[in-house]
């Protein structure tokens, strides 16, 4: 077979290879979703419920390829971030509403990240958490604005790659039951509040405010435009339908298979290291709790820089991190999040309520790129097709609803 690139003909496999080596933005949003959050929704998930919510997790793949196509096509259609499009083509009073839901939602991500980032540092060197918290929250700007952070973010990321690698190794030991599993596509939401809140958590890991957004900006950093939305669904379904699929995937199977059967909740990231016991022995719990540090490190930086872009893309700035201002705003972001270690409550129970107070968020800015992807007057030709408008519409349909059975079973759990 062949394709047309660049108006010469090449093979289908030469179109892929040259799709794969012009990759990337999807990549950053895919490493994001990667994070501490989304590791506790799922391992949480997997331990209290077995295989019962695998249909959200199978459906965050899906719905957060779709939520970060829909963004990046938004990007590349309006040539800036979504912020500022949103504020020439819809309405200043839509733009503060969206800067304020996405500053707020993404705030409250990172006092929860920098609290789980301190205290898995407490655990492997016996420092002070709070310590540790105000520690970091110098370092991460600081790192951001001299341009130090991506260097130490490569080695977390690898840090995070090896213990996927170790739970996808774990299924074969593990062995999870395929007729259960296959049971567990079929939606339900077992066990009132609790299995409320684990499945918008998980959803939350991939339809984002935070991410959203924060793709917009960086598929115009690589000066994608129109001609490159092909590349761009690519580049989406590789990292976050493959890639973030498959370590959502991998760690909910493990706990589901090698922890709910014993009784364990994975309420410490102890109690989830304990599922990789049986392949790392001894050494399960440091290989783990290194790699939730390297996730939550190399997740808070990107977390604190989007509150920066959203600010100063309102603001109009312009997106230079340099830039004194927008300086200011990731210092003050991450200075704020030091509270984080101060708060009360189990880490990995806040970052999955963190995640779903992003869901809640997500709506808004869900709405408002489903209509701008609609308007002939804002995309023109680009508009929405048939197919990208149903998963857009199933994305913004199941997280309500999502969100709506959160909120009702929390109600009633603590008024009924």
């Amino acid at each position: 077979m062949e394709a047309v690139v660049h108006g010469r003909k090449v093979s289908t496999l030469a179109q892929w290879k040259a799709y794969a080596s012009q990759t990337g933005p999807a990549w950053v949003i895919g490493a994001l979703a990667c994070g501490p959050a989304t590791l506790a929704s799922v391992s949480k998930a997997g331990a209290g419920f077995g295989y019962a919510l695998v249909w959200v997790v199978v459906l965050s793949a899906l719905f957060g390829t779709t939520a970060q196509y829909l963004a990046a096509k938004v990007g590349i259609i309006g040539r800036q971030g979504l912020i500022s499009m949103v504020q020439k083509e819809v309405g200043s009073i839509w733009a503060w509403l969206l800067v304020a839901d996405g500053v707020a939602v993404t705030w409250i991500a990172a006092v929860i990240i920098m609290k789980a980032l301190a205290g898995v540092t407490s655990i492997l060197i016996g420092v002070d958490a709070r310590i540790m918290g105000i520690f970091y929250a110098v370092l991460i700007p600081s790192l951001l604005i001299i341009g130090g952070y991506k260097r130490i973010e490569l080695a977390c990321k690898a840090l995070v790659g090896f213990v996927v690698l170790c739970f996808i190794a774990n299924l074969a030991i593990v062995r999870p039951d395929v007729v259960e599993l296959l049971k567990g596509l079929i939606p339900t939401l077992p066990g009132g509040y609790r299995s409320a809140l684990f499945a918008a958590g998980i959803m939350g890991g991939a339809v984002h405010i935070t991410i959203i957004c924060l793709h917009t900006y960086t598929v115009n950093a690589r000066g994608w435009n129109p001609g490159d939305l092909r590349l761009a669904r690519f580049d989406t379904i590789l990292s976050m339908f493959v890639a973030f699929g498959i370590y959502s995937m991998a760690i909910f199977l493990s706990t589901a298979a090698g922890l709910h059967p014993h009784g364990v909740a994975a309420n410490t990231p102890i109690e989830v290291a304990m599922s990789l016991n049986r392949l790392l022995g001894s050494h399960a719990m440091w290989v783990f709790l290194l790699g939730l540090w390297g996730a939550a490190f190399s997740t808070l930086g990107p977390v604190i820089l989007s509150i920066g872009y959203m600010v100063a893309d309102k603001a109009g700035w312009g997106l230079e991190i340099k830039d004194r201002r927008v300086a200011s705003v990731l210092a003050l972001a991450s200075l704020g999040a030091v509270m984080g270690p101060f708060l009360k409550g189990a880490f990995m129970h806040l970052l999955v309520v963190a995640m779903a107070l992003g869901l809640t968020g997500s709506l808004l800015a869900l709405t408002i790129v489903l209509y701008m992807l609609n308007s002939r007057k804002i995309s023109g030709e680009l508009r929405n097709g048939i197919w990208e408008n149903i998963l857009g519409f199933l994305t913004l349909s199941v997280s309500t609803v999502l969100v709506v059975q959160w909120v009702v079973r929390n109600i009633i759990a603590r008024f009924v």
